[in-house]
This record gives structure tokens, C-alpha cells and sequence, in this order.
């Protein structure tokens, strides 16, 4: 189960050092407005973005259509990494959530970068090591854990988005939440009303309330 010190889906930061490098050899800057989608999973990517600031926000669709969120970029990270195979198809959607900052970054404006500073080599491809991290994290627990765990280790980074922080509520239905984690309704409905009995969560009409986050580190133990 994920844990405070387990992986962080939010990546912030992480390239700030080199905020300025970015500017000089990727520029102009580009406004783009909230909603924006910057990558579509199945269509072909040309380029990255370096994200100056505001929020961007990763995720897939299930069959059904449901969005299943992988975690956020803040300012100073480098996000759409499937434009590092130019032209091959994005493996999974990135839009911003709020008004965003960014400039476009190619294959050959990185190799530039690292001909200026020779640092910037090592440090991108640690940060690209963190990304690859948090994506096989989120597969092992797709596919190791149990559905009590997924769903959990979800309600936790559903915790951490923008949306949270300003409804504090989960604003999805059982059948959401199943298409979320990989699992049936009846499973999601059977874990939500133990936690409910338990005191951990309330639910309303399409809405996952936290009472007790605090209880939910211990609830698969």
C-alpha cells in the first residue's frame, strides 16, 4: 500500500535548476489556456513541454470512457515524454488543468542544452528515472495489488489533485471508481460501505467524502 514515503504523483520542481536553460534553448514562451489537451493517447507526438507554471494533469481513458488519472506536472517539469520518440504515438493524455505556461522542447534542443552544461545530461535522465518510477509503480499496482489496495493507494492521489482541494470530495460513483482501479462495482461497493461503517469515508450521490484520512493508512493492515 502506497505510504507518505512511497511515490509522489505530483512532480514539481524537479528541473528548476535549469528553468532559465529551458528558456534560452526552447523558447518563445507559449499561454495555454485551462482545458487544453497537449497529448492524445494513439496520436503521434512531435515535442515536449518544459512547464513554467500552472498545472498539468496525466491520465488514460478506460473502455468505458472513464478517466483514470495518473498524477500532475507543476512548474519547472518536463511532461509529454513521449516526444522524446518524435512521432510516435503518445502512450497516455496530458491537458492543462489550469492556465499554463510552457515552452516546446525537441530532441535537438536537449542535445543542445547538454552541450552547454554537461550536468543538465545527468539530471534529466534522473528525472526521466522518477517518471518511469511513478509509471511502474501505478502498473505493479494495477496489476499486483489487491482491489482494497488500488483503491485506496486511487483515493490517495485523487486527494492530491486541485479538484480536491477546493470540493473536498471524490465526485465519482461506484462504477467510476471501478473503472478507476480495474474492478467490479459490486467489489467497490462492499470496501466503500465497510469504510463508511467504519467511519473513514461518507457517501452521498456521486461524492467519496474523507472523514478519517488518517485511518485509511491502516485500513488494508
Amino acid at each position: 500500500m502506497i505510504s507518505e514515503q512511497s511515490v509522489d504523483f505530483i512532480l514539481s520542481n524537479n528541473l528548476s535548476e535549469y528553468k532559465e536553460l529551458f528558456i534560452q534553448f526552447c523558447g518563445p514562451e507559449k499561454r495555454r489556456r485551462a482545458g487544453e489537451i497537449l497529448s492524445i493517447c494513439g496520436e503521434p507526438v512531435l515535442h515536449m513541454h518544459f512547464l513554467l507554471n500552472g498545472i498539468v494533469k496525466v491520465y488514460t481513458n478506460s473502455s468505458d470512457g472513464f478517466v483514470r488519472l495518473l498524477g500532475y506536472h507543476r512548474q519547472n517539469t518536463l511532461f509529454v515524454l513521449d516526444g522524446f520518440c518524435e512521432g510516435k504515438p503518445a502512450i497516455v493524455t496530458t491537458q492543462a488543468v489550469t492556465d499554463i505556461t510552457t515552452v516546446t522542447v525537441t530532441r535537438q534542443s536537449l542535445l543542445r542544452m547538454c552541450e552547454a552544461n554537461p550536468a543538465f545530461g545527468l539530471d534529466l535522465a534522473s528525472y526521466v528515472g522518477d517518471v518511469l518510477r511513478l509509471m511502474c509503480f501505478d502498473a505493479e499496482n494495477q496489476s499486483v495489488s489487491d482491489v482494497t489496495t488500488r483503491l485506496i493507494n486511487f483515493i490517495f492521489l485523487y486527494m492530491k489533485s486541485e479538484d480536491y482541494c477546493q470540493t473536498q470530495c471524490i465526485p465519482m460513483s461506484y462504477e467510476n471508481l471501478a473503472s478507476a482501479v480495474n474492478a467490479s462495482r459490486i467489489q467497490i461497493a462492499r470496501i466503500c460501505s465497510k469504510m463508511k461503517r467504519l467511519g473513514v469515508i461518507d457517501v452521498g450521490r456521486r461524492c467519496i467524502t474523507i472523514k478519517n484520512p488518517n485511518a485509511l493508512y491502516d485500513f488494508t493492515k
